[in-house]
């Protein structure tokens, strides 16, 4: 069995080791949940779905970390500047979620900034054209969100 694609990406291997323990406490705490006849889907069908889809998720990761080929290279430096926006859309994430749990902001408005954060950090520079239409996206993005939880889900905001 090959082993190159784990042994050189160590970073990779915690990051699941982290996720497989978050769904993990996840499934745990939702076995606890009491059954309700008030939920079409089931007790906490959606946070199960998550916790099920993100263990899915780490399996096929791990199985692409085991079918990587050998690179051959012996990095003893190691290189910070790679992992800055992995670390910018945690503490984006982070912020996200403390203002929406700390603070009476709108939930549209905060995901609006969330989303437009987000998605800006993802792609890179965009020009100014670009960045009003991601802004435009992000605001029904998020309005979409809003309808879907209270609408839908029967959960205010």
């Amino acid at each position: 069995m090959k082993l190159a694609g784990v042994r050189e990406n160590p970073a990779a291997m915690v990051f699941l080791t982290i996720a497989v323990v978050a769904a993990g406490l996840g499934l745990y705490d939702l076995a606890s949940v009491t059954t309700s006849p008030y939920e079409p889907l089931g007790t906490a069908a959606f946070p199960r779905a998550i916790a099920l889809g993100m263990l899915a998720l780490v399996l096929l990761r791990g199985v692409a970390l085991l079918r990587a080929p050998a690179t051959g290279r012996d990095d003893d430096g190691v290189s910070y500047r790679r992992h800055l926006g992995s670390a910018g859309m945690l503490l984006l994430a982070i912020g996200y979620l403390l203002a929406l749990s700390q603070t009476d902001i709108d939930f549209r408005i905060v995901t609006s900034i969330f989303l437009f954060g987000a998605t800006w950090a993802m792609v890179g520079r965009l020009g100014t054209r670009a960045l009003l239409i991601l802004a435009l996206f992000a605001v029904a993005g998020s309005i979409g969100l809003d309808l879907l939880f209270k609408h839908f889900l029967y959960v205010d905001l």
